[in-house]
């Protein structure tokens, strides 16, 4: 019994000096000064948006500064602080056992860059955020031209223009073969939005950002089974943003000269055929000035005046 006492009295005495120590330390640690500041920066993109000096001055300006006592530091005070820059989407602060303040980062990580059609220019996040640019920074993402508005807070139009851009840019940069055949991406409120490729003069329509997928797998099938044959300067317009098709306009050919002509020959030259019209489907009409490729695999239904070809 007494044994038992005993052994109990002693894990008490254990448990309240394990506490006063704890207690000892933290106070202890609290009067410590602080050591020194290190900012660590992880960032998706190439280019570098955040600097580390600048990152340590707005620490400092909020109250962290070696050499004075951890327990006045204020680390909310500091997030706030590094908040005020759109460039850092996260952060992490915390004191080491060396009494060194860690601040960890995320940069933003920029999707697109935008040109309004007053000739401002800004970044877009993968939130729809607005970012400012940089002068001695210029990164490698999709770029969008006339964009209706520079305005901080955009009308319900533009709202909806903004995330079709943020759905374009978020398709074409997680792809590295467009991320590089598309040199800008152009946008008229009249046609959707046009893709300018980096090589080649064609104007590529895309419409709006609805069935990405189909729009640019029927645009890569074009170019493997039309292009790679005729080359690049045979047609100066490719519109994709009709279902199951592709339509065309050839280089050289007015939009009237292009319908007058509905036979269907082979040239001489490739052996490929020009364009035939045909008349599509009211709810997926294109102008009637345009001729329809279809780049898939074909049929030919002969007519005593026209050739007609559909898409499978």
């Amino acid at each position: 019994m007494v044994k038992k006492k005993l052994i109990l009295i002693i894990w008490l005495l254990l448990g309240f000096g394990a506490a006063a120590l704890f207690f000892i330390g933290a106070g202890s640690k609290e009067d410590k000064l602080c050591q020194g500041i290190n900012v660590e920066i992880s960032r998706k993109a190439r280019q570098v948006f955040t600097d580390i000096q600048g990152v340590k001055q707005n620490i400092a300006e909020a109250g962290g500064k070696p050499g004075i006592p951890v327990g006045q530091i204020n680390l909310s005070r500091i997030e706030n602080n590094l908040q005020q820059n759109p460039w850092i989407s996260h952060i992490k602060l915390y004191f080491d056992n060396d009494q060194v303040l860690q601040a960890v980062l995320e940069e933003t990580d920029p999707i697109a860059r935008i040109f309004t059609v007053s000739g401002k220019s800004f970044y877009l996040d993968s939130g729809a955020h607005f970012l400012p640019t940089n002068r001695n920074i210029v990164a490698r993402i999709p770029v969008f031209t006339g964009f209706p508005s520079d305005k901080k807070v955009l009308s319900h139009p533009d709202s909806l223009v903004l995330q079709d851009i943020k759905t374009i840019a978020s398709f074409v940069i997680q792809d590295t073969f467009w991320n590089s055949f598309i040199a800008q991406v152009n946008y008229d409120p009249a046609g959707g939005f046009e893709l300018q490729p980096t090589v080649g003069n064609q104007v590529i329509r895309i419409g709006n950002a609805e069935a990405l997928d189909s729009k640019f797998n029927r645009l890569y099938s074009f170019y493997r089974q039309v292009i790679a044959r005729t080359g690049l300067d045979a047609y100066k317009e490719i519109d994709v943003q009709y279902q199951g098709q592709v339509v065309a306009i050839p280089a050289g050919k007015s939009t009237q000269a292009a319908t007058a002509q509905p036979a269907v020959t082979a040239d001489k030259a490739t052996g490929i055929p020009p364009p035939a019209v045909i008349t599509p489907k009211k709810t997926t009409a294109p102008p009637k000035a345009k001729a329809i490729l279809a780049p898939a695999k074909k049929t030919i239904k002969k007519t005593p005046h026209t050739k007609t070809t559909k898409t499978k």
